[in-house]
């Protein structure tokens, strides 16, 4: 790989860890049950290590990168003792297993698996230096299914750091859809985190999200385990704070202060 290039996984050995190929396949349409998948456990989901060329910094998903004879750290890169190893912020990593992580995979299970290609996706998330100083890098990548298993694998192309421009700790994932007349289109985004600038509070948000997304009070009802009458109090109580008159003024309100 070059070193002006600022992506890894897809470049590197998958027979390091895992005794992968890098022949990969979509499977074809099944429903996947996102709660089964074991979202306490990041390891699975990421295909092997990232490397950021133009910072010279790399994360270790695996944690064996010191250890390993055959590991990148020890003889993928020609340059190897100049990386400076990155640690996974623990909070992040969290957010991103329990929350962030399977809505991917619930949008994912939305569409047809011979469309995967079609779609691309990009996430934050924060990291720890040696000197435990923190940093916010940038991943972009798409979904993809190694055939001898059914858990899905991040196969990331892009890790740079963005610690100028995003300040806060939130974690925003957003989706995008490749189409020919119009290339690359968000089709979802979603923050996760603390809501400081927000009016509402993180339930609210949530259930203002999915209006949004056209469910109706049973349905949001039934996708967080609550009562009808719970979901209508929270509505209420949301257009109260912000003096709207109805679902729409509350919606138009929420995307306006990027609370959505």
């Amino acid at each position: 790989m070059g070193k002006n290039k600022t992506l890894t996984f897809s470049d590197l050995d998958h027979g390091v860890i895992n005794d992968h190929t890098d022949d990969r396949k979509t499977f074809p349409n099944r429903k996947r049950r996102v709660r089964e998948l074991p979202v306490n456990n990041p390891n699975p989901f990421f295909d092997i290590c990232l490397i950021d060329y133009s910072g010279r910094q790399f994360s270790c998903t695996h944690g064996n990168c010191q250890k390993h004879s055959v590991c990148f750290k020890n003889g993928r890169l020609q340059e190897s003792l100049d990386f400076h190893e990155l640690h996974f912020h623990a909070e992040d990593r969290m957010l991103w297993c329990e929350e962030a992580f399977p809505d991917l995979m619930k949008f994912f299970d939305s569409v047809s698996s011979w469309d995967f290609p079609d779609y691309r996706f990009v996430f934050n998330h924060r990291y720890i230096r040696k000197d435990g100083s923190i940093t916010q890098f940038m991943h972009e990548g798409s979904i993809v299914f190694p055939e001898d298993q059914l858990l899905p694998v991040l196969n990331l192309k892009v890790f740079f750091e963005i610690t100028d421009i995003k300040t806060d700790e939130t974690i925003v994932l957003t989706i995008f859809q490749y189409t020919p007349d119009q290339g690359y289109q968000k089709v979802f985004t979603k923050e996760y985190g603390r809501y400081n600038n927000s009016l509402l509070t993180q339930r609210e948000i949530e259930i203002i999200r999915l209006c949004h997304e056209g469910l109706s009070s049973k349905m949001i009802a039934e996708e967080l385990n609550l009562s009808i009458h719970t979901v209508k109090n929270h509505k209420r109580h949301c257009m109260d704070k912000t003096s709207t008159h109805n679902i729409t003024e509350l919606i138009h309100v929420c995307l306006n202060n990027h609370w959505l």
